[in-house]
């Protein structure tokens, strides 16, 4: 009968045992001198040795000639427990037996010498699976054991553990195994078996094993089973993983900002029919060694295409992009269905840090003007989206009088689509009065609002143009609205109506505050933004009127 490789290939000696030396060498030393407990406990991840090492431990106790700790592996009583023909081995599966009746048959059976070997061993897998009742009908028994019985406990779950039953135990933590250590041991199983794969195809299966020999293994055989070479792009196709040449690509496209590209690779996942959300955590898997490389300066690591990939990014963009990534894949949790929906706007987001406001964001932007200031490359992305009106011949945005600065392109794309009008005339220019005396320059036009002085805002056009793409509802009221700075440190605005100052929420002043305080040489907070109506206050001019006044005054 074919036997699977992970139990084909299952240590049989405590050398053979790989990744966890730090155990093995203990229980070796006990085995050799005679100083075996009465009750161990194992506990780790799955799939590292530790019911294996159950079975060494056992045949080592009662084998009739142990070599350095080692069981020969040839005497009655190590054939016999390999070949499972003893009665004095047991093995429990707690799973499928955590009640209290199960553990009273144990203890029923404790009592009766061994019949073919000197130890009669119990081992309880997945013991953390057994009722309250059950492990307190174990404890007396398990702290107090007859000579010819050895306990042994192996578990995943430690924190399940009663702590009665954990002093009773000599413990023993197995860690998860290196890549190397897997790496090496599957070329090793290769060799046995006849198998060819390059080292490659052997690396991804150990990093999709997250440590666990038997998983590595199980893929193993599943990508040998056509008996053909096992080549990267194989192990990739069978597997359903990631190639690192996609990785990198959606890496690349994040890292220059290219949203096309990235929103490309995620297209391609859901046309090939791969799961997005799985896809989306081996992304965040590369996204956290990139982190580890940039941190540590590159030092030991040896992937070429994560080197490429961590070296285009700073370590603030990366930070904001992997909080954005996390943020989708908690999402995705939460929806399986809109996978594909949070990976779009993650990466949207991720590829324009000027779409967020929080802290990392800014601390981002920061980076990449440090950068271009380091550098002197301050040229604009290769993939700038052209201005849509050459698109859909919008017609050009109307000449601005004084000292409004026009607004760069990106200020129209976000403009709704409208049938075309007429381009509106500027307004018309004062005829020039001849020059008489020099006039001393006219400040600018104050007013006064319940005891306080009001200046009108001279960059209020310019405020409105940064606020309009993300708050649209509230863009055409602030259009109409009047802007002074008050002698009281507030931000005063004048809306036509009520209805307007009631759509003056927090968020709105929160984004009102962040356009104005990069346009003034004043810093407010959002409670300094005050929102009335002009019919509250008289004398109220709209402050490009002042301004008008004041650049004649000027050039005069």
């Amino acid at each position: 009968m074919y036997q699977a490789l992970y139990r084909k290939w299952r240590p049989a000696f405590f050398d053979d045992v790989v990744g966890q030396e730090h155990i093995t060498s203990i229980l070796k030393s006990e085995v050799e001198n005679g100083k075996l407990s009465h009750a161990y406990l194992f506990c780790g991840p799955r799939g590292t040795g530790k019911t294996t090492c159950a079975k060494i431990i056992a045949k080592a106790a009662n084998c009739l000639s142990p070599e350095n700790g080692n069981p020969c592996g040839k005497c009655e009583a190590c054939l016999a427990i390999d070949t499972g023909t003893t009665t004095d081995v047991v093995e429990m599966d707690a799973a499928s037996n955590n009640g209290v009746d199960s553990i009273r048959e144990l203890r029923e059976g404790v009592v009766y010498t061994p019949a073919d070997l000197k130890f009669r061993v119990y081992i309880i897998d997945e013991v953390h699976m057994l009722s309250i009742s059950a492990f307190n009908a174990l404890l007396k028994t398990l702290e107090e054991p007859p000579k010819h019985v050895l306990f042994i406990l192996a578990t995943t779950e430690l924190h399940k553990i009663p702590a009665t039953v954990l002093s009773r135990c000599q413990r023993f933590d197995f860690h998860r195994v290196a890549l190397d250590a897997i790496v090496g041991r599957l070329q090793t199983v290769c060799k046995g078996e006849g198998i060819t794969a390059d080292h490659d195809s052997l690396e991804l299966i150990a990093r999709l094993s997250q440590g666990g020999m038997r998983d590595s293994l199980n893929m193993l055989e599943y990508c040998a089973g056509d008996g053909g070479t096992i080549t990267m792009e194989k192990a990739e196709r069978l597997l359903g993983t990631a190639s690192r040449t996609l990785l990198s690509s959606l890496t690349n496209a994040v890292a220059t900002g290219d949203t096309a590209n990235a929103l490309a690779v995620i297209d391609h996942i859901h046309s090939t029919s791969r799961d997005i959300a799985v896809f989306w955590r081996e992304y965040i898997s590369f996204c956290r060694d990139m982190l580890i490389a940039l941190s540590t300066k590159m030092t030991g690591v040896k992937d070429e295409v994560l080197r490429a990939a961590a070296a285009k990014f700073s370590l603030p963009k990366l930070l904001y992009a992997m909080r954005i990534f996390m943020d989708a894949e908690a999402d995705m949790q939460k929806n399986p269905s809109g996978a594909r929906l949070y990976a779009e706007m993650a990466l949207i987001r991720a590829c324009d840090s000027s779409l967020s406001e929080d802290v990392s964001a800014i601390l981002e932007r920061i980076s990449a003007l440090e950068d271009k200031l380091a550098t002197g490359n301050f040229t604009a992305p290769q993939n700038t989206v052209q201005p849509q009106r050459e698109i859909l011949d919008i017609p050009e945005p109307p000449e601005y009088v004084g000292n409004f600065e026009a607004p760069p392109p990106e200020a129209y794309m976000e403009i709704p689509i409208e049938p075309k009008a007429e381009p509106i005339a500027p307004p018309p220019k004062k005829e020039e009065k001849p020059k008489e005396t020099e006039k001393p320059k006219q400040k600018r036009s104050e007013t006064e609002f319940e005891g306080r002085k009001l200046k009108g805002f001279r960059k209020w056009q310019e405020a409105i143009r940064r606020i309009s793409p993300t708050e649209g509802l509230l863009a055409p009221f602030l259009e109409q609205a009047y802007a002074y700075e008050g002698s009281d440190g507030k931000f005063y605005i004048f809306f036509q109506n009520k209805f307007a100052v009631s759509l003056l929420t927090d968020e709105k002043r929160k984004t009102i505050c962040g356009a104005v305080n990069a346009l003034s040489t004043n810093r407010y907070l959002p409670n300094d933004i005050i929102g009335s109506v002009r019919e509250d206050v008289g004398g109220i001019r709209e402050p490009i009127e002042d301004i008008l006044e004041l650049d004649e005054v000027e050039q005069q």
